[in-house]
């Protein structure tokens, strides 16, 4: 589950007047002219708006395809290629729901104050997890398929390397907004921008996409097709499991990083999960047990090895001083996978993804 990622980097950027164009939006629709810098505050400091929606995403990053994937399915494989529709429906913090519709299949993710569901249609399961008081979501805290997730993401990469222009305004969903382009200078990231869609009266990101260097168009794409800012009914947010439905209980236990400062530093503890090294565009995470992410994938051990045989058939062969590995390389990301079962993956150059898994501790 995708956290918001408040956006208070976006601030730093406009103190600093780092890459940010004093261009203004050009009035098509008619908008009043904003700059870059506005647009970024507006970002920042937006209050969450209750809504209901229909949201359209497409990934093609050029891998290749994957078992276990299907429009519905919530897996990792699934949402990181194809087409994809989903409703989602935002009231507050503690009332969010997103569903993944398709042929004769739903999958639907639903916080309703302390109670987080999972249930797929498919083979009828559902995961119900008990929320720790506190805990809050906002309307993009669902899988990353919607724009709000992505746009907070590419937000929190913003740093002195970014280039943020407005590039004219246009509809989505029906709405005027406007065009905010992200563009990473740094060589070392394969993207080569990222376009959001800003709705002109909320503020609220109604379209991302994003661009490979030296592409034209987008690897991935995310969109509202339809929007209302209205709070949805309480209804929306009451899900009981159906008859039949195999349902399994857990409780969402408190997790605390403890981040080091400094671009180079590692800002996870080592061996308590993904590890990121750097940040910003050319951040890099590392996955200290890959086996158990890929094989663990599917909904048998058989599944999850289809899905790492699959993602081999793809893979070059490579050494250096971090030992021997498979290299893995699409429009956007860049994967590396060593012998002694670490992972390193990154919006990044093959070669400096090599470079970050040679200098990482063992």
């Amino acid at each position: 589950m995708a956290r918001w990622l408040v956006p208070v980097a976006v601030v730093g950027v406009i103190a600093a007047g780092v890459g940010v164009s004093s261009a203004v939006a050009n009035a098509d629709p008619a908008l009043p002219s904003r700059t870059a810098a506005e647009l970024l505050v507006s970002l920042a400091d937006s209050p969450s708006h209750p809504f209901s929606g229909t949201v359209a995403e497409n990934a093609d990053l050029g891998i290749p395809a994957l078992p276990g994937g299907s429009s519905t399915s919530l897996s990792w494989q699934s949402l990181i290629s194809g087409s994809h529709t989903a409703r989602v429906w935002y009231a507050s913090p503690s009332q969010v729901r997103l569903s993944l519709v398709g042929d004769m299949a739903e999958s639907d993710v639903v916080r309703n104050g302390r109670d987080l569901w999972v249930w797929s249609s498919r083979d009828n399961t559902v995961s119900h997890t008990s929320v720790p008081t506190g805990t809050t979501m906002k309307p993009d805290a669902t899988p990353p398929i919607d724009p709000a997730t992505a746009a907070a993401s590419a937000l929190a990469a913003i740093d002195p390397s970014t280039a943020v222009t407005v590039d004219g305004t246009s509809r989505v969903a029906g709405r005027a907004v406007y065009e905010l382009v992200l563009a990473p200078r740094a060589n070392a990231s394969l993207i080569g921008q990222v376009r959001l869609a800003i709705d002109s009266e909320t503020s609220v990101p109604l379209r991302v996409q994003v661009i490979a260097r030296g592409a034209s168009s987008p690897a991935f794409e995310t969109a509202f097709t339809s929007i209302t800012f209205e709070t949805p009914a309480a209804s929306v947010f009451a899900f009981t499991p159906p008859p039949g439905a195999k349902v399994s209980e857990s409780t969402l236990p408190v997790v605390g990083a403890k981040p080091r400062s400094g671009s180079d530093t590692i800002t996870a503890v080592k061996g308590a999960g993904p590890t990121v090294i750097g940040s910003g565009w050319t951040a890099v995470a590392e996955i200290p047990d890959a086996a158990s992410l890929l094989t663990g994938s599917g909904t048998s051990q058989g599944s999850g090895s289809s899905t790492t045989a699959a993602l081999l058939k793809a893979t070059t062969t490579v050494t250096g001083s971090f030992g021997t590995g498979q290299l893995l390389q699409t429009s956007l990301v860049s994967v590396l996978l060593l012998s002694d079962g670490r992972m390193f993956v990154g919006a990044v150059t093959p070669d400096l993804l090599q470079q970050v898994a040679a200098s990482a501790p063992r």
